[in-house]
């Protein structure tokens, strides 16, 4: 009996004595409380590291180092409740991923190699056209994009869409800078994150516990260059030609178009190289012709323009108006200035045919009337209401009173000038000018 009971006291004894062991939980070298079941703690681990990897789709690794060291602790009550919080708040966890870089500058983590591919994919299709005669036979980013595996905070891991959208961007600066955070924060898993609180259960996570959101940080990077190469087909119109006919009928001041030209249709095919969607260069690989063109047919007269002036004139300005003083005929001026209201109506001064109807620079709109033995010239006017190639008769109403040109104010000028036996007009002082104040009736 006596040997039965001092077994039993040092058994006591010896529990008593290892019941002060515990073990000393360190967060990054930092004591946050002791526990007694070492297991209990790594499989809370596991079961957060579990939980990250749901709420984000990868596999997750703490991110901070925890050490569990064994001491004798004489009296020291285990915490498990208290290191489960401080482990919960507290520990960071990192993923497994990729980072792209360009041209060797590190730019932002992926998931996979698949991630990069698509976000590539994503870039190039935003080149492509909707347009049923472009076709982007290829398109290629210009710098060397290459992934390096790397373990990050799994909220900085981008989407192949975000990627995309980044590789687009454009800076003044032209420059790529990493906008990578540190991969071991010393904030919590929990601060923040995809909101979700559901996942967790409520042993692991209080059911008061604020799970906050947050965007990914705002990056100063330029985006990629991307060269396309496309297969347009352009339908370009082919100009008609003109095919000219004499008519011995038709005066010579007259034309007439027989056949009205029509432009034809081709298609042409070709490669276009465009960098950021800008073109760059154009090669024609292929023309067909769709329509061809229909000449056109103008008839020009060949025949004498006929005398058909009388010699005596009417004034030309319809109701009335006066010379204007200082304005008259003389050897710098050529005509006379009538003075009138803009609009008022001008009228051939004989029967004729108009030989010329158009604009000049000083002249303005203006007309050249053919009567046979003498021309007679209506400058400055709004309007000319009388072609080319028609018979006017006298006192019909051939243009209105201007200003265009260089002028002064609202006139007609106008001028009476000698044939020179041609019976054509080729330059403006051609025919020698007269007075023509002499060619109206007493």
């Amino acid at each position: 009996m006596v040997a039965a009971s001092i077994s039993v006291v040092m058994l006591l004894g010896v529990y008593d004595y290892m019941s002060n062991y515990v073990y000393v939980v360190l967060l990054n070298d930092r004591e946050v409380g002791i526990v007694d079941d070492v297991e209990e703690i790594e499989a809370f681990i596991a079961e957060l590291a579990d939980l990250c990897g749901d709420l984000y789709g990868m596999e997750t690794e703490p991110g901070d180092e925890i050490t569990m060291i064994k001491e004798f602790r004489p009296g020291s009550k285990p915490q498990p409740g208290t290191v489960r919080t401080a482990i919960r708040n507290e520990l960071s966890f990192r993923a497994e991923a990729f980072m792209i870089k360009v041209d060797g500058i590190p730019l932002v983590p992926v998931r996979s190699e698949e991630a990069l591919v698509m976000a590539i994919n994503s870039l190039k299709q935003s080149y492509f056209s909707d347009d049923s005669r472009v076709k982007v036979v290829d398109a290629f980013i210009m710098e060397d994009l290459e992934l390096e595996a790397c373990l990050v905070n799994p909220e900085e891991v981008f989407s192949p869409e975000e990627v995309a959208a980044l590789l687009m961007e454009d800076n003044e600066d032209q420059t790529l800078q990493t906008a990578l955070l540190p991969a071991s924060s010393d904030r919590g898993m929990f601060d923040s994150r995809k909101s979700n609180n559901d996942i967790a259960p409520e042993y692991l996570f209080g059911a008061d516990l604020e799970i906050q959101t947050e965007e990914k940080p705002q990056l100063n990077i330029s985006g990629v260059n991307v060269k396309t190469l496309e297969e347009a087909t352009v339908v370009e119109e082919i100009p008609f030609s003109t095919e000219t006919v004499y008519d011995e009928e038709m005066w010579i001041v007259q034309n007439e178009i027989k056949v009205p030209g029509q432009p034809g249709k081709k298609e042409i095919v070709y490669y276009i190289t465009r960098e950021n969607g800008v073109e760059i260069d154009r090669i024609k690989i292929s023309e067909k012709i769709t329509e061809e063109p229909v000449t056109q047919v103008e008839a020009i007269g060949t025949a004498r323009v006929p005398s058909v002036g009388s010699g005596q004139f009417v004034w030309p300005v319809q109701g009335g108006g006066e010379v204007t003083p200082g304005r008259g005929f003389s050897s710098y001026h050529t005509g006379i200035d009538i003075h009138a209201a803009t609009g008022t109506n001008i009228l051939a001064a004989d029967s004729g045919v108009v030989w010329f109807s158009g604009r000049g620079g000083s002249q303005g709109n203006y007309m050249i009337l053919y009567h046979g033995s003498y021309w007679t010239l209506y400058l400055h006017n709004s309007v000319n209401l009388a072609s080319k190639g028609t018979r006017v008769e006298q006192g019909e109403v051939i243009a209105k009173v201007g200003s265009t040109g260089r002028s002064t104010g609202p006139h007609l000028h106008f001028e009476v000038r000698l044939d020179d036996g041609s019976g054509e007009w080729h330059t403006y002082y051609q025919h020698t000018p007269v007075d023509p104040l002499r060619f109206f009736r007493p």
